[in-house]
């Protein structure tokens, strides 16, 4: 399943308000939605590499390929133009595998743990007596599962049964999951931290762009 995460509202309006009112020329005041965009999409891309950094520091994330990947989640840039007043940083991508964290596999009698928050410890992966363990699909995918019963494997048994023995459990498994980047991206401490970015930065764009345009800068 998909997950989808948007970043950064602006009021538009109010801050081309108050551009228009610190222009004294009435062709610079024509140009300020012009300075607003530009302001916005500069706006955009810095907390786009902001908040990337911060789930760094929030998520034990060892695959750190999936937050430079826009099919994983990795953030986009929505950029304003003339016709949209508007910018965004949106995150769209599916939930991870949970070895895209730092894991240990399963040994002995032990389940495979998994540490996701980078203020949490390594944690075993079990639920009752069902413990999670490293496995290797036929497609040489490797990946944490776990036991999933009542289920089982109705076609392929002989299959399994040539490949793990006779004996082989016929339980069904299931790969284990983690959160999703956009999940990742949206947890409260990096989006807390984004919106500040975020209104601090757009108000040093505006003002950067009015005191070029009064020739201050």
């Amino acid at each position: 399943m998909n997950q989808t995460e948007s970043l950064i509202r602006i009021d538009v309006e109010e801050e081309l308000q108050r551009i228009i009112a610190q222009l004294d020329r009435l062709q610079d005041q024509v140009a300020a939605p012009n300075l607003l965009k530009n302001a916005l999409n500069a706006t955009a891309r810095k907390v786009r590499k902001q908040i990337v950094k911060d789930a760094k520091g929030q998520y034990s994330i060892k695959n750190t390929g999936i937050l430079k990947d826009e099919k994983q989640g990795a953030p986009k840039v929505l950029t304003a133009t003339a016709a949209s007043m508007s910018a965004a940083v949106r995150s769209r991508g599916p939930m991870q595998d949970i070895m895209a964290f730092m894991t240990r596999p399963n040994q002995g009698t032990g389940a495979a743990a998994a540490q996701v928050l980078a203020s949490g410890g390594m944690k075993p992966l079990e639920k009752g007596n069902l413990k999670a363990f490293v496995t290797t699909f036929a497609s040489g995918h490797t990946a944490i599962v776990q036991r999933d019963p009542p289920k089982q494997y109705g076609s392929g048994r002989s299959a399994r049964a040539g490949r793990y023995g006779a004996n082989a459990d016929m339980t069904r498994i299931k790969k284990l999951l983690s959160p999703a980047v956009p999940f990742m991206l949206g947890n409260e401490t990096v989006r807390g931290q984004a919106e500040a970015l975020a209104y601090e930065t757009l108000q040093a764009e505006i003002d950067k762009r009015i005191a070029k345009v009064l020739g201050k800068a």
